[in-house]
């Protein structure tokens, strides 16, 4: 381990004193202490050890203030709401507004010095937004009235839940920090006290005032862990904070300890790009293999994304024994985590409809949850509820199939919420005695499970505010957001795999990080604030771009101690992720002195070489094929055979369905049926008519009522309130407004597009060799003539690349990537032209991913006019997957797509 900064502190302070007993040392977290500890022993040091601090420790040390947070200052706020704001405030609609506003008074009180005069301000620009309405205070739904209350009450909120909170010796961080800056002069501090800060980058202004009054009344050392490349660079934005600081007063006539010159030093950096997760894991663990042994404890592992450490522990080289995981894993995810939500599920389902009885859904899914023994009665009353279609499930039932099952409690009705709560306490009290210590997993689970099951009974049990489950479950879901499971490790030996954040003060040789995205590192615009940005910038409170900032440092000082860099990021575009490297890869490609070597992988699977696994054309299998054949064949079963022929067996020929599963967050497919059917919704009254801007401008105004209806109608409008589905509902409408306004800006630009049809069904008939008639279908999202040249249009919401084919690449035309795209065109260009419909026809992809770009037409030998001579010569492409399927001698073997590159 390469930690030079932390030696060089050390060595610095054993030159200067020779008992360091009487040293306060201060650092930003926890995780470097004990590489203190360490190199003092390594050092010879045998006297008294320094006191060490975290930051946040040392100001509550010199607070008289009790940090509270969490669900205790929820209710607190909540009591003071009650009381002086809005007496009919109800708890569940508190709680969606509160933590957001709450971190926004705590951040005003770190770094505001008159935290009041921000709450007027924003009062104030509220009336000025407003200056020319007359307002109506007996209107109240009016939303300008509403915003400006808003602000108002939040006024008297702070100002009472601070007195509240005083009153009992409680506040927040920001309110610890105030009051240990507003008495800087009633400190306690003995002449002997050395004081020692280190490894800091952004300061709050109080924080910088707390540790210069120690500069100027005790004797304070500062160590600053820089490098010239970032500091000396007034851009860039890794050096933004401590550029200011090496501007204090206190190194007038004293030394700035230390800028270093690593980052220029000779360096091996490789920024690969992988698709999907798993992939970054599977190739750190050819990176570590590639690792000489006795530098394993000399690498770390920087996980920017956490979600990635499951995937990354399944795929360390089995050589590797020791390993220190100083990351938590996120207890939301785990398997405990998952049945307890399904208990919550079952109870504000009947909650919320008032049944008698659970939904069978809630009661199958917790009695066939992986964490329960599946017994035989437990699986034959799982079939009787399926075989007997019972929808809804009576306690009696329950009661009669269940009786000697031991988790009866979960099926039984609860008047009072918080009973429930105290049962699975003590049921995870009693699952911890019962597992041993070979599954230590599970039985550490239980043991964080029934510490929140106590903490919520005891914060809740006090006040009779919750009386609903979905209120509970609220309440339940914010503790448990922030839950970690701890890891055992050797600290100072072996592999490190760790945070961002925890990597503060270290440095290592050889270094992996991962999830390098942009969007995760760093985060972006990803603001949780009530308070704008302009207001913010006025009051010098943080924004993104300070966030930024932040972690720009903690990228670049990894960096500038290491000597093999691997920077690993998922290039993968699905919905909402773009699949785009970190900007500062990109800074790094472009301004650092440093060659960069770029590397692609893709893989899917297994690397080692699985058998092939394949599926004869028995006798009865080649007359299921012939009864196939015998129905329409659409384009989709010809993609499905392409994309994995054993894919196409399962669901097309033997027809097995895919389980259906709840969604919490919408599925692709569901995200392009939505905005499908709104386009169908919109367009539908235009058919048979030529687009004119008064018809599109129409859609403009009511394409979000149609995409509501649909999820009103077809989806759980719930889900779309908040989280990742509100986004997508964002995404969807703004993908609806640019295929719009990409149909006005043709129109305006004196273009004409006659709409035939919308979502049409489409036959023809063809003959094929050996095989004799066969019938084609197909369902056309969109028809239409633009400028008199017909269009058969396709939606889709993956991204699509060129679609031009050329007759000199034809014999290898079947492994382009985009001939997937190329069957569905063909056949139905095909089956137009087949049925004398019109002389030529272009047919592409309007992909939702770039929606105003319009079609990506087909082309070939750069031809997009497809006329009935050509198209027969390309439907031959697609009679050839036919003919595969329909040749009893050709199995049916599954593609594996494994492959580096």
């Amino acid at each position: 381990m390469a930690n030079s900064f932390i030696e060089k502190i050390i060595q610095q302070l054993l030159d200067s004193y020779k008992d360091l007993s009487s040293i306060h040392l201060v650092l930003p977290g926890k995780r470097p202490i004990i590489f203190f500890k360490k190199f003092l022993i390594d050092h010879g040091y045998q006297g008294f050890l320094p006191t060490f601090y975290t930051i946040e420790d040392f100001i509550e040390k010199y607070s008289k203030l009790t940090r509270i947070e969490n669900i205790p200052l929820w209710l607190e706020a909540y009591k003071i709401q009650k009381k002086y704001i809005n007496t009919e405030e109800k708890l569940d609609d508190f709680l969606k507004w509160i933590p957001t506003l709450l971190k926004d008074f705590n951040d005003i009180e770190l770094f505001s010095e008159n935290p009041i005069r921000v709450l007027e301000h924003l009062a104030s620009i509220e009336r000025m937004e407003n200056w020319a309405e007359k307002l109506d205070s007996k209107n109240e739904e009016k939303l300008y009235h509403k915003n400006l209350k808003f602000w108002e009450n939040n006024l008297i909120l702070y100002q009472e839940l601070k007195k509240s909170l005083f009153n009992q010796g409680l506040g927040t961080s920001g309110m610890l920090l105030s009051t240990v800056v507003d008495n800087l002069e009633r400190l306690s501090i003995k002449p002997e006290d050395i004081f020692v800060f280190a490894g800091f980058n952004a300061l709050t202004p109080k924080e910088e005032k707390l540790i210069k009054y120690f500069i100027s009344h005790s004797t304070t050392l500062l160590f600053w862990d820089t490098d010239e490349y970032y500091m000396n660079q007034s851009t860039q934005e890794a050096g933004f904070f401590l550029r200011k600081n090496i501007l204090w007063n206190y190194y007038a006539n004293r030394e700035f300890l230390w800028k270093e010159n690593q980052f220029s030093k000779k360096k091996n950096i490789q920024v690969i790009g992988t698709s999907q997760e798993v992939a970054q894991a599977k190739y750190t663990h050819n990176i570590l293999e590639n690792i000489p042994q006795h530098e394993w404890e000399h690498t770390a592992l920087v996980l920017c994304d956490e979600t990635l450490l499951p995937s990354v522990i399944e795929s360390l080289p089995q050589e590797i024994q020791k390993v220190n995981i100083t990351m938590g894993y996120s207890l939301k995810n785990s398997l405990v985590a998952s049945f307890f939500k399904q208990i919550f599920g079952l109870h504000i389902f009947r909650e919320k409809n008032k049944t008698q009885g659970f939904y069978y859904k809630d009661v199958l899914a917790i009695l066939q949850h992986p964490l329960l023994e599946y017994n035989q009665e437990i699986a034959d009353f799982c079939k009787e509820i399926q075989e007997n279609n019972l929808v809804f499930i009576s306690d009696s039932l329950l009661y009669k199939k269940l009786n000697t099952w031991n988790l009866l409690f979960v099926f039984k009705e609860y008047k009072d919420p918080l009973q429930l709560v105290k049962i699975m306490s003590d049921y995870c009290s009693q699952k911890f005695w019962n597992y041993n210590e070979d599954e230590g997993i599970l039985k550490e689970n239980f043991l964080k499970f029934k510490n929140i099951f106590s903490l919520l009974y005891t914060q809740l049990s006090e006040q009779s505010l919750v009386d609903t489950f979905s209120l509970l479950q609220s309440l339940y879901q914010h503790i448990l957001n922030n839950e970690k499971i701890d890891f055992i490790g050797e600290p100072l030996q072996g592999l490190q795999i760790m945070g961002v954040l925890e990597t503060r003060l270290l440095g290592f040789k050889n270094l992996i990080m991962l999830g390098v995205n942009e969007g995760i590192i760093p985060e972006g615009k990803k603001d949780n604030s009530f308070i704008p940005f302009d207001v913010k910038k006025n009051y010098n409170i943080h924004t993104f771009l300070e966030n930024d900032a932040i972690y720009a440092y903690h990228f670049y000082r990894l960096l500038q101690h290491a000597e093999q860099i691997y920077l690993l990021y998922n290039n993968f575009t699905e919905g909402l992720y773009s699949g785009e490297k970190s900007r500062f890869i990109s800074q790094l490609e472009f301004e650092s002195p440093h060659q960069i070597q770029e590397i692609t992988v893709s893989y899917s699977g297994s690397v080692q070489q699985q058998p092939e696994f394949k599926i004869d054309k028995t006798p009865a299998l080649v007359k299921t094929i012939q009864q196939w054949l015998k129905k329409p064949i659409s384009p989709t079963h010809l993609t499905s055979y392409h994309y994995n022929p054993i894919n196409f067996y399962l669901q097309k020929l033997v027809q097995l369905e895919e389980n259906t599963e709840v969604e919490e967050e919408i599925s692709p497919l569901n995200y392009g049926n939505l905005i499908h059917h709104t386009l169908e919704a919109l367009y539908t009254p235009l058919k048979g008519q030529y687009l004119t801007e008064d018809a599109l401008k129409n859609c403009l105004s009511d394409y979000k009522v149609h995409l509501q209806e649909y999820i009103k109608k077809e989806l759980n409008p719930d889900l779309f309130e908040r989280g990742q589905n509100y986004l997508q509902k964002l995404l969807a409408e703004k993908t609806l407004e640019k295929i719009i306004l990409r149909d006005l800006t043709d129109i305006q630009q004196g273009n004409s597009i006659y709409l035939q049809d919308i979502e049409k069904s489409i036959s023809s008939k063809t003959n094929l060799e050996n095989l004799g008639k066969i019938q084609l279908k197909g369902f056309v999202d969109r028809w239409d003539v633009f400028n008199g040249q017909d269009r058969i249009i396709d939606y889709k919401t993956s991204s699509v690349g060129s679609l031009a084919f050329s007759s000199d690449k034809r014999d290898k035309i079947q492994e382009n990537t985009n001939f997937k795209f190329f069957i569905q065109l063909v056949f139905y260009a095909y089956m137009i032209l087949n049925e004398k419909t019109t002389h030529s026809v272009q047919v592409g992809i309007w992909s939702f991913k770039k929606p105003f770009r319009g079609l990506e037409v087909l082309s070939y030998d750069k031809q997009t006019l497809i006329t009935y001579p050509m198209a027969i010569d390309l439907f031959k492409e697609v009679e050839t997957i036919i003919q595969e399927i329909a040749n009893p001698h050709i199995p049916f073997i599954e593609k594996t797509y494994v492959k580096f590159r």
